[in-house]
């Protein structure tokens, strides 16, 4: 097994290892390790059942149950994103083909799942790939007035906001429901990995509403002076798809949005969530 930066970047490559194979605790030690410090891992040529990337998840972490339940697959932990429809004419999975903005998922949640997964299976010839933008980067190379503005700043982090008013029709009942269930939460905007006291923003578009104590005006042009920075691409990390590729990542400290893709082509991937073991990575916390 080898571990290296991927062109210099800030993901790294774990190459020449099978994950269909059983993993020794040295190695298995060695990728969470890693994993720990650079937020992007990437698995390339792997060829795993369901139960083999649930054995993945669980060297990990803890994998979790994912909210939309229609996305399930087989195993209850494993999701699908997909475009493909079945034999009945109804979705696979999520998604679809539309592209995805930057974001980080479950921000709106009082204790978020950061622990995620992509195990790519079927994958359009153009189009539709994935983009990590590192948020330990991102603080680190921050201008001495952004690191003083978001230091100590409290967001407040919206579900409505993330998924808009307007439900759709025949998923009413269920968009509503999920709406109740998730009031608005408040996360810092920097936290600290345990252990190492490393910073990370915290920052997730469409998502952050506003940033207590500052005019709205004021927070939303910080809000986006800190996106523009940590979007840029000298923190970012774009991966083009092959088919077994798995890509790891930690929600705490990445952003990530996804490239859309022609109707014509199809795509079919597989995904968990994981948690982290809170003693050696950031969990967002509530602030009161």
């Amino acid at each position: 097994m080898r571990i290296e930066a991927i062109g210099g970047n800030f993901a790294h490559e774990v190459k020449d290892f099978p994950l269909w194979e059983p993993v020794a605790d040295a190695d298995a030690a060695a990728i969470r390790d890693v994993f720990r410090e650079c937020g992007v891992l990437v698995f390339r040529r792997q060829a795993l059942s369901e139960g083999e990337l649930l054995t993945f998840g669980k060297m990990i972490g803890e994998p979790d149950l994912y909210a939309e339940t229609g996305w399930l697959s087989t195993y209850p932990e494993v999701i699908i994103l997909s475009n493909m429809r079945g034999q009945d004419g109804e979705m696979l999975g999520g998604l679809a083909n539309k592209p995805l903005t930057w974001h980080t998922d479950q921000s709106y949640y009082t204790t978020p799942v950061t622990g995620c997964f992509l195990y790519g299976v079927e994958l359009p010839e153009e189009g539709g790939s994935t983009s990590w933008a590192s948020l330990y980067r991102s603080y680190e190379t921050l201008s001495p007035e952004l690191a003083k503005a978001v230091d100590g700043a409290i967001g407040t982090f919206s579900f409505a906001a993330r998924v808009g008013t307007n439900l759709k029709q025949g998923d009413n009942h269920d968009r509503a429901k999920r709406l109740a269930e998730t009031p608005d939460v408040k996360h810092p905007l920097v936290n600290i990995e345990p252990g190492t006291g490393r910073k990370a923003l915290y920052i997730d578009p469409n998502t952050v509403t506003g940033i207590d104590g500052m005019p709205q005006d004021e927070a939303d042009d910080l809000l986006d002076r800190l996106l523009a920075h940590a979007t840029q691409p000298a923190h970012v990390y774009d991966h083009d798809w092959g088919p077994g590729d798995l890509v790891l990542w930690d929600n705490a400290v990445v952003l990530h949005k996804r490239d859309g893709f022609s109707e014509k082509y199809n795509r079919l991937v597989k995904r968990m969530i994981i948690n982290l073991d809170p003693s050696r990575h950031i969990i967002p916390p509530v602030a009161a």
